[in-house]
């Protein structure tokens, strides 16, 4: 699937063979097909995958992050806690 997100220039989902999707690596991060999206995107991981890609490409977040610095135990937290009851 990686290979497929990353040179698709034509992606076509089928599903009991009709056609359920179609469009190109960065359509499908937007897409809104169930289907498609419990397929593609079936583990939280990659569900958190497609989050963060989706804010890169609308401009809400830099996609030039120094991972280095986000890792070091001094760095900010970026996302706060949850809340303990």
């Amino acid at each position: 699937m990686n290979s497929v997100m990353e040179i698709g220039n034509y992606i076509l989902y089928m599903y009991k063979g009709s056609k359920e999707w179609e469009g190109n690596n960065k359509e499908i991060i937007f897409s809104k097909n169930e289907r498609l999206n419990e397929f593609i995107f079936a583990s939280e991981f990659l569900q958190d995958a497609k989050d963060m890609r989706m804010l890169e490409e609308t401009g809400k977040i830099s996609n030039d992050r120094n991972m280095e610095e986000l890792l070091d135990k001094d760095a900010p937290i970026l996302i706060p806690p949850p809340d303990e009851e």
